[in-house]
């Protein structure tokens, strides 16, 4: 999250949703959903919490976009010609479907765990090939036995 509550794509969020919300002041917040248009793009409905149904939305307006990259800039402008009152919350996320979301959100979490083995895996690999080194192993056979060129165990010794 930003300080003008709006998520940054990529940027891990550690606050569980019902959390990161609950001090957010209703009467100031707008969501962007961005849901596919027939022939590409997407249609951006802006809503607000409807104050006078729990757990209801209302329509405040719509703008669309070529690209989900673009949501949250089409979302700002909207509400900036709503409203002048900078203590605003804006946020923006795509209107898939929670089953396909979820599975969206899964491989991101697949792709950061990946991420986290690649990174354990290079710090492995650095320490094994320095161990064999002071065991007096050559470049060459160094090489043969991590499965790296020897251009990079050279890399990795320095």
């Amino acid at each position: 999250m930003t300080e003008a509550g709006v998520s940054t794509p990529g940027q891990a969020e550690t606050v569980p949703a019902a959390t990161r919300f609950s001090g957010w002041p209703l009467d100031k917040t707008f969501i962007g959903k961005a849901v596919p248009r027939d022939g590409g793009g997407w249609e951006v409905r802006i809503v607000v919490p409807d104050l006078a149904a729990e757990g209801q939305c209302r329509v405040v307006g719509m703008t669309d976009c070529a690209t989900l990259e673009q949501a949250e800039r089409k979302t700002w402008d909207f509400v900036r010609a709503l409203t002048d009152d900078k203590d605003v919350h804006v946020t923006t996320a795509p209107d898939i479907g929670d089953v396909l979301m979820m599975r969206v959100i899964e491989a991101w979490a697949a792709m950061r765990d990946a991420k986290e083995a690649e990174a354990q895996a290079a710090r492995r690999i650095r320490d094994v090939v320095k161990d064999l080194r002071r065991r007096g192993l050559s470049v060459t056979d160094i090489s043969f036995l991590a499965h790296i060129s020897r251009g990079r165990v050279s890399q990795l010794l320095l």
